[in-house]
């Protein structure tokens, strides 16, 4: 039982390191195509995405992917910010 809230422990502290390294290129110039219901993503992983968890209401977010060819991809689309599932 140690071991594993351990192991949970580690992953949760370097998790977000392992994201952080692998982000686009901030000198890469992405073209963000709108999203639209049905439209068909070839996402492999995920290198960012918008963080609306600390806003409320519908808001817009933008998702810059990689996908199965190795290009890097942004689609912009609405959400519900991460404050509107809060009760109170």
């Amino acid at each position: 039982m140690k071991f594993a809230a351990l192991n949970a422990t580690l992953l949760a502290a370097f998790a977000p390191m392992a994201f952080a390294s692998e982000k686009a290129p901030t000198s890469t110039k992405v073209d963000v195509q709108e999203y639209h219901y049905g439209m068909q993503l070839d996402i492999e992983q995920v290198l960012q995405r918008t963080d609306n968890s600390r806003k409320s209401g519908i808001v817009p977010s933008v998702l810059v992917y990689r996908d199965s060819q190795g290009e890097v991809h942004a689609v912009r689309f609405v959400e519900w910010g991460g404050l509107s599932n809060q009760n109170g």
